[in-house]
């Protein structure tokens, strides 16, 4: 049990995330009609529509934080926008240790799962991978050739929905709420390059399904990164919709984990609330 003056000294030290980032990272362009349909319709894809592309970014990044000590990890966004703000939108997030897989999605309703992110360097050859449950979920072949543009800073916005399954184990607990990141990177270096980006096949972790059209550009960046929270909405759900990018992205899917011999077979062992009620009123 914490008392007061503890639970206050936590809340003032994890409320502000900041973190010194050291960053490999790839731009491409995956499919429109992909994109539209893995993000929620409150966004918009960033790219060109015409062509039919979407901008996206893959990333592999350790990081030290200000809130949860030290941790890497592995990330693929979707570049899109809500209304007018422009951000990301993360499909998959792949960290390592514990604590601050815990935070992100608690916390921040971030969409992490333990994992790991590795950088090894050599010369202008950087290679970075992801990996979970074993099986590598993708891996970054850049050649880093151009010039520091040293330091500059460069303001942006991410994406969170903040959403947890219910006690009963049927649609979400309460509304959905979108967290909107005020975010600001102050880059100490930043080179750019060409790169590979390939995927791993996982059905944990499908990361195969996101299409690559083409590659833009490698990045090579050291920073400190400040992600206050801009924004809290909530966001009407009347057809439960969001349950499915939820368990889509942040829990691994419990019907494939093993089961008791005794329970093979029983496809409902959470009665529905809502027939329960009905049944007690009848």
């Amino acid at each position: 049990m914490k008392n007061k003056e503890e639970v206050q000294r936590i809340e003032d030290f994890v409320a502000p995330s900041r973190f010194t980032c050291d960053e490999i990272g790839v731009y491409f362009k995956t499919t429109w009609e992909y994109a539209k349909s893995v993000l929620p319709p409150i966004f918009e894809p960033l790219g060109d529509e015409e062509a039919g592309t979407c901008n996206a970014y893959a990333n592999v990044t350790q990081y030290e934080s200000a809130y949860c000590g030290t941790f890497d990890g592995a990330i693929v966004s979707i570049l899109c926008k809500y209304g007018d703000i422009e951000g990301y939108w993360m499909l998959t997030e792949i960290i390592s240790p514990e604590l601050p897989v815990a935070i992100g999605r608690e916390l921040w309703g971030e969409v992490k799962k333990n994992g790991n992110g590795r950088i090894w360097r050599d010369g202008a050859n950087v290679r970075a991978t992801g990996d979970r449950r074993g099986i590598q979920l993708m891996e970054i072949n850049a050649d880093i050739t151009g010039p520091d543009h040293g330091p500059h800073v460069v303001d942006s916005n991410g994406f969170d929905i903040k959403m947890f399954p219910h006690s009963n184990g049927r649609g979400l607990q309460y509304p959905p709420l979108l967290n909107i990141w005020d975010i600001k990177y102050e880059y100490t270096s930043y080179r750019e390059g060409t790169a590979t980006l390939e995927w791993g096949h996982s059905k944990w972790d499908p990361t195969d399904t996101i299409p690559i059209v083409s590659i833009d550009k490698a990045i090579d960046a050291q920073f400190a990164g400040y992600w206050p929270l801009g924004q809290q909405i909530e966001l009407e759900d009347p057809d439960n919709i969001y349950a499915g990018y939820m368990w889509g992205r942040g829990f691994d899917d419990p019907t494939w984990m093993p089961i008791a011999h005794r329970f093979k077979g029983l496809d409902q062992l959470n009665p529905d609330p809502d027939r329960q009620t009905e049944q007690l009123n009848a």
